[in-house]
């Protein structure tokens, strides 16, 4: 190719790139064509993919977060039950009541302040969600399927059970 013919090429692709064509570099421009829209869709598939990757991370990111003490919160429900029994048997007039009635109010609200919620539905519909039957009475006074006696307290963690309330569920006479 002399330098006359090369010029007039070098010509006609400036022309196409300003018309909006692409140049047409294999002499069929109908496969060159083709070869772009297949790889600029490729590219847009390939960007849609990682947007929604990065997306996912940060839900799932997120969720980890919010779920990071669980385990701990798992591990210091006993602990509340010790303080709940030991405040249902000690006597209210002693040193010690004050004490436990302080430290449970305290560890309690430092695992509210992280999203710990004290399931205690005595009155309310029953919830197999939320509630563990442990037995059925009959009631006069509740309507059917209401809890009558919560056992043990449940507990939740940003809507996550971490511990279902046992209770006792009345039942029609």
């Amino acid at each position: 190719m002399d330098e006359s013919e090369l010029h007039e090429k070098t010509q006609r692709e400036d022309e196409e790139q300003q018309s909006g064509q692409e140049p047409d570099s294999t002499g069929e421009g109908g496969e060159s064509n083709e070869e772009v829209a297949r790889l600029r869709d490729a590219l847009l598939r390939t960007r849609a993919e990682m947007d929604n990757m990065e997306k996912r991370s940060r839900r799932e990111l997120e969720k980890a977060r919010k779920f990071q003490l669980e385990g701990l919160m798992r591990e210091l429900l006993p602990v509340i039950d010790a303080l709940d029994q030991g405040l249902d048997g000690a006597d209210e007039s002693e040193s010690a009541h004050e004490g436990l009635v302080l430290t449970r109010k305290l560890l309690l609200k430092a695992l509210e302040q992280h999203g710990l919620e004290i399931i205690e539905p005595s009155g309310e519909p029953f919830d197999p969600q939320w509630h563990e039957a442990m037995s059925m009475q009959p009631s006069e006074d509740a309507e059917p399927d209401t809890v009558l006696t919560v056992l043990q307290k449940g507990y939740r963690l940003h809507e996550r059970l971490l511990r279902a309330a046992r209770v006792i569920v009345a039942k029609a006479p």
